[in-house]
């Protein structure tokens, strides 16, 4: 299964993508500052599908030296 890795995912056009995604068989990493509650039932709701996979991992862009052990 192919991972793919959606910024900004945690609502809006973002999340949007990583839904999609997960539907259409790949393994989404949704990467936001913080998970809120629209992407944790899109979590829970892949889950059930069991088509693809969706799971959050939290980061903030903004911390650039944040990046390089989030990517490891």
């Amino acid at each position: 299964m192919d991972s793919v890795i959606v910024t900004g995912a945690s609502r809006g056009l973002g999340l949007a993508i990583a839904v999609k995604l997960a539907q259409s068989g790949y393994n989404v990493i949704a990467v936001a500052r913080r998970a809120g509650e629209p992407l944790e039932a899109a979590v829970d709701e892949c889950r059930r599908a069991s088509v693809g996979a969706l799971r959050f991992a939290p980061l903030d862009l903004a911390e650039i030296d944040a990046i390089p052990e989030f990517v490891r």
